[in-house]
């Protein structure tokens, strides 16, 4: 069931704009996001999918995470559902542990609160908690609990398929020589210097979005296609990027280059690797210094 059809989740998004918002929720989120931390409760957005979620545990690229509801008439066997004195968010709320779900670093936003009962890393009670009860079962599959969850899942699917950085299967190289072009061809159609097109042509360095647009009606391919046989992009540079820290530095090139967050992110990454491909050990990089150094020159006092 879509997030869009899902009378009762709409209903609470009616209810949950008519709020007022707590005055340590409105600092927290005002506050220059950090990295996340289990036990903190986050904005999730991406694309047109907004979902308020708690942190259970955190790894290198992900993080477990299960929707948090205001609305508390709904509730399953698994929800729990908490008092007020629970958050920052003075409001009663649920817990839909059971929904949980890994989700990428790159779509959490802000975060809006923290939690002050301690949950396990899979969503469920430690065993020190106390002031939380679970929900009820939902009495048959045409409840509005049992819309509701549906509503909550499919959101979470959605949040957590998100990825912003093509895959890289390797096989460039092998591409552009199967189509024959070879230094000159690509010194020319890319306008590159030739230690690029040499880099290119061994898999050094991956080809950029616009450098793909360029190939495209050469290779008989789509842009995407192109880029996912690109070498594999640098897990630490990609996490950089995906850091919700950059998320306003990346909203703000997006508003400048009128293009789409998606587009933006992908613009800074392959600027960033492109420059550490003249290195002479860019697997060495310093990527966060060489982050910082792409949006200092692109958005100058705006990233500041």
């Amino acid at each position: 069931m879509s997030q869009a059809s899902s009378s009762a989740y709409e209903r609470l998004r009616a209810a949950v704009a008519q709020l007022k918002v707590p005055d340590a929720v409105r600092a927290t989120a005002a506050a220059a996001p950090g990295d996340p931390r289990p036990g903190q409760i986050w904005r999730a957005v991406w694309d047109h999918v907004v979902e308020m979620v708690a942190v259970t545990a955190v790894d290198e690229t992900t993080v477990h995470a299960i929707p948090v509801s205001l609305e508390t008439r709904f509730h399953d066997s698994d929800t729990l559902l908490l008092p007020a004195e629970a958050s920052s968010l003075e409001q009663p709320f649920a817990l839909w542990s059971a929904q949980g779900s890994r989700l990428p670093w790159c779509v959490l936003d802000r975060q809006v609160s923290k939690l002050s009962v301690p949950l396990n890393a899979d969503g469920t009670p430690a065993p020190d908690a106390t002031g939380y009860r679970y929900g009820s079962p939902i009495p048959s599959p045409a409840a509005q609990a049992a819309e509701f969850r549906a509503a909550l899942s499919d959101t979470m699917d959605l949040l957590s398929a998100a990825r912003w950085a093509p895959q890289g299967s390797g096989d460039l190289a092998a591409l552009l020589k199967r189509h024959g072009l070879g230094p000159a061809e690509l010194i020319q159609r890319l306008s590159i210097q030739p230690p690029r097109a040499l880099a290119l042509l061994r898999s050094q360095t991956p080809l950029t979005p616009h450098e793909a647009g360029l190939l495209a009606p050469v290779l008989g391919l789509a842009a995407d296609k192109i880029l996912a046989a690109n070498p594999p992009l640098p897990e630490r540079a990609v996490h950089e990027l995906s850091r919700p820290a950059r998320r306003v530095q990346i909203r703000r090139l997006a508003q400048l280059t009128g293009t789409a967050e998606h587009d933006a992110r992908q613009e800074a990454l392959f600027a960033t690797l492109t420059l550490a491909a003249r290195q002479e050990r860019p697997a060495e990089a310093n990527w966060p210094a060489r982050v910082d150094r792409y949006f200092d020159v692109h958005l100058g006092q705006e990233s500041d």
